[in-house]
This record gives structure tokens, sequence and C-alpha cells, in this order.
């Protein structure tokens, strides 16, 4: 099994918590046994089982993916999310709902909104994050890795079988 990793910042432009986290995961899969490589935007041959985007992805990314029989795992780090107050989320949560229901798609497919639900699997890296991914984005929990290590949500990805 091959897993590539993809990231929306180049390491120069963003050292910090989220290169170190990618890091650690990539070490641990190896430790494990997978192959991991990072994506090469540039290599139209490069082949993977899995990719592993750290952030979120566009829903476009995920179909595309799809269309060529990969699957996605999704880890986002939802710390400014978490971090607001019950009657702020709500309010974000009914914002997001008024949007998807009148507004046309070509105005919020860039929000990323819709990856959680179409993603193979969801990495929350603690209970709270897991739960702001259902309650927030609709993610259901099944193919929602709760503070798993990074191989069990592969694993998890994986036992989903190939996509129709």
């Amino acid at each position: 099994m091959k897993v590539l990793f993809d990231h929306p910042s180049p390491f120069f432009l963003a050292h910090g918590g989220f290169q170190t986290q990618i890091e650690q995961t990539k070490a641990a899969l190896e430790a494990a046994g997978v192959e991991v490589e990072f994506v090469r935007w540039w290599d139209d041959s490069q082949r993977g089982d899995i990719i592993h985007f750290f952030g979120r992805p566009l829903a476009a990314y995920v179909d595309l993916a799809h269309k060529k029989r990969i699957k996605v795992v999704l880890a986002e780090l939802l710390t400014g999310l978490g971090s607001r107050s019950s009657l702020a989320r709500a309010g974000q949560r009914t914002l997001m709902a008024c949007t998807q229901a009148f507004l046309p798609d070509v105005l919020t497919v860039r929000l990323g909104w819709d990856c959680y639900k179409t993603a193979d699997a969801c990495i929350a890296l603690t209970t709270w994050e897991r739960r702001l991914m259902i309650e927030m984005f609709q993610r259901p929990p099944g193919g929602l890795a709760p503070v798993l290590s990074p191989s069990a949500a592969v694993r998890e990805a994986n036992a989903r079988g190939p996509d129709p």
C-alpha cells in the first residue's frame, strides 16, 4: 500500500506544528511498513492507494481522486472552530446551512464543507474534533477515525473496499 501526503502550504512557508504532525505521521506509517510519498503535483505518473490530505481539500479534489480509484483520508486541525463558544458555533452552523440551501454551488464550493462527507475517512486528533466534524460538517460517524493513530485511519479507509 502506498499513501501519498498532500498539504496546501509548503513547509518553507509554514514551518511549525503542522509540519511536525506531517513528519511524525510519515515516520509512524513507515515504521508500520506503509510506503509514503509526498504528492508530486508535476508528476502525472505518480501512483498511490490513499491520499492523506492535511487540511481541508475541495470536494473536487476528493472527486478527482475517487475517479482515479484513490481513497482520501482527511486530517484537519479544528482548533479555531473548537475554541468558539457554543453560541458562535450554532450561528455558524445555521449560516452554513442557509448558505448551502440558498446560494449556488459555484459560490460555496471553495469553502470545502462537503469534503467531510465525501472523504473515505477523517482523522480526529481529539474527541472534541470528532464531535465538531459530526456536528458542524455532518460527517457520518462511520469512517471517522476518533483519536486513532494515522495507520489505523489508513486501515479504516482501506476497509471500505474499492469505490464503485
